[in-house]
């Protein structure tokens, strides 16, 4: 048995390094093939075995090599990272002196960005400016009745603008104006920290001067605005918007503001901005709307003076407390120029508008003033517009002054019975009501308490109570009122005036009341139906008639 398995090893080593003899080495991963020059040649390609590298013999055959590459690309060979070296600490002083320098160093302050100044809103009506040098004097006592020590600033009081944008101290100073009605006395308040006192002087202005330390300023609250008597110029200057500013009676145009302890001059193409950095800065301004001119405005007639003629005239278009009236200053003011030429002295015609025409200021003149003046031969008429409302319960009408609230009608307006009870009352030839308001509570120049719907299901004009008066209204108690923006007026307002100005039929005697209504009414109801909405005036006269109660006396 030995022996017959020696023979058969010795050949299997034989084959097996025969075998060996003749494998080629393969290359890895190519797949190129290169065919040996000579046809005779040929190359073995053996099977790869893993983990088994042939090694290649040279007996009779040729060695496969790989075809060169020169578009192969190049790998590259990843480096090994090394840690930079670590700086060299510095000394411990130099570290405490950096970080004790970052803490002591204070912040820079963000910059703080220009307010704008806006745009001026300067007197357009000469008669509008405060003329007289008339000053109050100062109390000598405090509200407690101390000596005051304090000084006058001699600056304008740019800290008023802390008063006026405090909406309840404000709302205060309103709210006793009307209440606190006793002439040269002072009344003292301590309104959330604000020390202030107001005065009623003869006159009825009123003035309110406000205490802070050993500080205080005056101040005098006359149509609606705030004036100041500065004492470098010997003028009045008056607070609009934040600013004080100084405008010139003779040259209304010429306006300055004071800025920064100085007045600059201010151009209404180029506003000034408020200093930021020490520098004025000009910016665009905004265009202004283009004044408002109307065919009425200016009468094209003159009557004779008449010294027995006597009105009274109201416009409130902006309110302290309700939405504006349009164009209600613009009617108080056309009916002035219509007055003067229908014969009514200037000293016998008395017009109110904005704060003047609050409660108190209507019934002075209507319940006193007109009492003083009316005798047996005089003419009266009664003007108003502005806005209208009705008590949603009771159905009465009322006035609403300057300072009228609607939740308290009672108590701040003026009711239309008791108007025409008082003008009854005057010993007048003839009187006449010119009424450009509504009292249906549904928009127009009417309002309603806030939170009331606006539906009034009964509204009285007081038609059973006009005794000998004559009233001429804008529109039925249920309908709404509206205004002509074009000519800047209301509708009864703009063509009343129209028919004075010879568009109404007349007589050789002049315009009648009668002669008015005719053309005017067509007229207004015309133009209401282009704004979708009904308006028919209604003229109300005595049971034994006056309508032929002349309103252009031509004799």
């Amino acid at each position: 048995m030995r022996r017959s398995v020696i023979p058969v090893c010795a050949v299997l080593l034989v084959v097996a390094g025969a075998w060996a003899q003749n494998v080629p080495v393969r290359p890895n991963r190519s797949r190129s093939r290169q065919r040996p020059q000579n046809s005779a040649q040929r190359v073995v390609r053996p099977v790869m075995r893993p983990n088994v590298q042939p090694r290649p013999q040279f007996h009779g055959t040729v060695q496969y090599r790989r075809p060169p590459t020169t578009n192969a690309p190049v790998r590259v060979q990843r480096q090994a990272w090394t840690q930079p070296p670590a700086a060299p600490a510095k000394p411990l002083l130099e570290r405490l002196h950096r970080v004790v320098t970052s803490v002591a160093r204070p912040m820079a302050a963000p910059p703080v960005p220009a307010r704008m100044v806006p745009n001026a809103h300067p007197i357009r009506d000469v008669r509008h400016f405060i003329r007289d040098a008339h000053l109050i004097h100062p109390p000598m006592m405090d509200i407690k009745g101390r000596p005051i020590a304090a000084h006058p600033i001699n600056n304008p009081p740019v800290q008023h603008k802390a008063i006026v944008q405090n909406p309840n101290l404000m709302k205060d100073i309103q709210a006793r104006q009307h209440e606190e009605l006793q002439t040269e006395r002072y009344y003292w308040h301590d309104d959330g920290g604000v020390n202030y006192c107001h005065y009623l002087d003869r006159r009825g202005h009123h003035w309110y001067g406000f205490y802070n330390g050993q500080n205080y300023y005056w101040t005098r609250y006359q149509g609606n605005r705030w004036w100041w008597y500065d004492p470098a110029p010997q003028s009045w200057v008056y607070y609009d918007d934040g600013y004080w500013w100084n405008q010139n009676q003779a040259q209304p145009q010429e306006v300055n503001v004071y800025v920064n302890g100085g007045y600059v001059p201010y151009n209404p193409a180029q506003p000034p901005v408020d200093i930021a950095g020490g520098q004025m800065q000009a910016v665009p301004a905004q265009p202004a709307e283009p004044p408002i001119h109307s065919d009425v405005d200016t009468p094209n007639y003159q009557a004779p003076e008449n010294e027995n003629a006597f009105a009274v005239v109201v416009g409130v278009e902006d309110y302290g407390r309700l939405p504006k009236a349009d164009f209600a200053q613009r009617d108080a003011e056309a009916v002035r120029a219509h007055l003067a030429a229908l014969g009514y002295p200037t000293r016998n015609v008395a017009v109110l508008s904005e704060d003047q025409a609050s409660l108190s200021g209507i019934e002075k003149h209507v319940e006193a003033w007109l009492a003083e003046k009316v005798n047996a031969d005089s003419r009266v008429l009664f003007y108003f517009s502005g806005h209208g409302a009705p008590d949603p319960k009771t159905g009465q009408t009322y006035l609403m002054p300057w300072d009228g609230d609607p939740k308290y009608l009672a108590n701040t307006g003026y009711p239309l019975s008791r108007l025409f009870a008082k003008l009854n009352a005057l010993p007048s030839h003839a009187t006449l009501v010119v009424l450009d308001t509504c009292f249906s509570g549904s928009g127009g120049r009417s309002v309603l308490a806030e939170g009331t719907r606006p539906l009034v299901t009964r509204v009285d004009l007081g038609r059973a109570s006009i005794g000998d008066l004559t009233v001429l209204t804008a529109s039925a108690g249920d309908e709404v009122t509206g205004t002509s923006k074009d000519q800047g007026h209301g509708l009864l307002t703009y063509y009343f005036l129209k028919g004075l100005n010879g568009e109404a039929r007349a007589s050789s005697d002049g315009v009648s009341v009668q002669d008015l209504y005719e053309y005017l009414r067509p007229k207004v109801e015309d133009a209401a139906r282009l704004d979708n909405r009904e308006q028919s005036p209604q003229l109300m006269v005595p049971p034994y008639g006056q309508r032929q109660m002349l309103v252009k006396d031509l004799r």
